[in-house]
C-alpha cells in the first residue's frame, strides 16, 4: 500500500561535535528541542555542472552535483528554559551559529549569555527525523540566525543552517530521548516587553535582528567543510515617531557631519527563567523613513550593530 508520509511529524535533535564533521557515536549528549514550524528542508543541495555534448539535434545534457550539502531553516521560541541559569533547549544552535556561551549559576543572579565570536566556532551534527522514522543526519553544521519581535506577535529565532550531505535512512530516534527544558514564549506587548532606544523609552512596533553571518560550504580536493567567514549584524526598528521636544530623532540619525552611536536594549518577559534581554551597546541608526500605523505616524530605521574597535561585542543575548 502506498501510505503517504505526513508533513507535520518531525523530531529534531543536535549534538555538539568533538571533531568537525564527525557525528559522535555516543548520542547520549544529543539535545532534543522544540521547533515551531516545519520549513521545507533542503535535503540535497549543491553546486552543479553540466556534461556538455554537441549533438546532431537539440536536447538537454546531464547535470552533476559537484558539491553536495544540506540545509535547514529552524524556527524556535524566543524564550528561556524556564529555570534561571539553565540554557534554552536550542543552545546547540546558538553555538553553531557563531556564539560563545557563558553560564553563571550564582544564586539570585543566574543567567546564560550568548555573544558573537570571530574564531573557534562550534559545529553540530543535526538529526532530522520525519515520518516513518526517516532520518537525515547533517554533520558539520554551522549557520546564522535572525530574530522577529513584532508587537502583538509571538517572538522567535530563525536559524539558517548548512551541513554536509548524508543520504537519508530509516532509523528510529534513540530510546529515552527527551526534549530539553523549554518555557513557552509570550507575546510582545506592553505587559511583557520593554524597549530603550538611545536612552529613550520608545513605543516600539517591531525590532528585527539579523546576525547576517556569511556561511560558506567549501568542497576542495582533500577537504570539505562549512565555515562562517563574516558577520554584519543589523536590524530594522519601527517606533511611534517622537515629538521633537521629547526626543529629537534627527539628531541621532544624521551622519553627514559626524555619527551618533549609542545603546539599544530590548527586554522580554518578567518571569525568572524566561526573561530574554537583548543588549546592543554600539548602535548606529540609518535609512530613516516615515510610515502610518493605525492612523499614527511611525518611523522606521535600520539599526547597525557595531562591533567594538577590537572586533566582536556587537550584541549579547542574556537569558535570566
Amino acid at each position: 500500500m502506498n501510505e503517504p508520509l505526513l508533513w507535520r511529524i518531525l523530531t529534531v535533535a543536535a549534538v555538539i561535535e568533538d571533531e568537525y564533521g564527525v557525528t559522535p557515536s555516543d548520542l547520549s549528549g544529543a539535545v532534543f528541542f522544540d521547533v515551531m514550524t516545519k520549513e521545507a528542508p533542503g535535503v540535497y543541495q549543491g553546486d552543479t555542472a553540466e556534461r556538455e555534448r554537441v549533438k546532431p539535434g537539440f536536447g538537454a545534457n546531464e547535470q552533476v552535483n559537484v558539491a553536495p550539502y544540506s540545509t535547514r531553516t529552524i524556527r524556535v521560541p524566543y524564550s528561556g528554559s524556564g529555570t534561571p541559569g539553565v540554557p534554552p533547549s536550542f543552545w546547540p544552535l546558538m553555538l553553531c551559529a557563531g556564539h560563545s556561551e557563558e553560564v553563571d549559576t550564582t544564586v539570585g543572579s543566574e543567567y546564560v549569555a550568548y555573544s558573537p565570536v570571530s574564531r573557534n566556532f562550534h559545529s553540530v551534527s543535526l538529526m532530522w527525523w520525519s515520518d516513518n522514522d526517516e532520518l537525515q543526519v547533517l554533520p558539520g553544521v554551522r549557520g546564522t540566525v535572525t530574530r522577529t519581535t513584532d508587537a502583538k506577535g509571538m517572538p522567535y529565532f530563525e536559524f539558517s543552517l548548512t551541513g554536509l550531505y548524508q543520504r537519508p535512512r530509516k532509523e528510529a530516534p534513540p530510546a529515552g530521548g527527551v526534549r530539553a527544558p523549554q518555557a513557552g514564549e509570550v507575546p510582545v506587548n506592553k505587559q511583557n516587553s520593554s524597549f530603550t532606544l538611545f536612552g529613550y523609552q520608545a513605543p516600539m512596533q517591531s525590532w528585527s535582528f539579523d546576525m547576517a553571518g556569511q556561511v560558506e560550504h567549501r568542497n576542495l580536493v582533500g577537504y570539505e567543510g562549512v565555515h562562517l567567514t563574516d558577520r554584519q549584524a543589523t536590524g530594522q526598528v519601527n517606533i511611534q515617531k517622537p515629538r521633537l521636544e521629547d526626543f529629537n530623532i534627527f539628531e541621532k540619525i544624521e551622519s553627514h557631519n559626524g555619527t551618533v552611536v549609542d545603546a539599544v536594549t530590548f527586554s522580554h518577559n518578567t518571569v525568572p527563567g524566561n526573561i530574554v534581554d537583548f543588549e546592543a551597546n554600539r548602535v548606529q541608526l540609518s535609512n530613516y523613513q516615515e510610515t502610518e500605523v493605525q492612523g499614527i505616524t511611525h518611523c522606521t530605521m535600520d539599526t547597525r550593530l557595531l562591533s567594538a574597535p577590537e572586533g566582536d561585542g556587537d550584541y549579547r543575548y542574556v537569558f535570566r
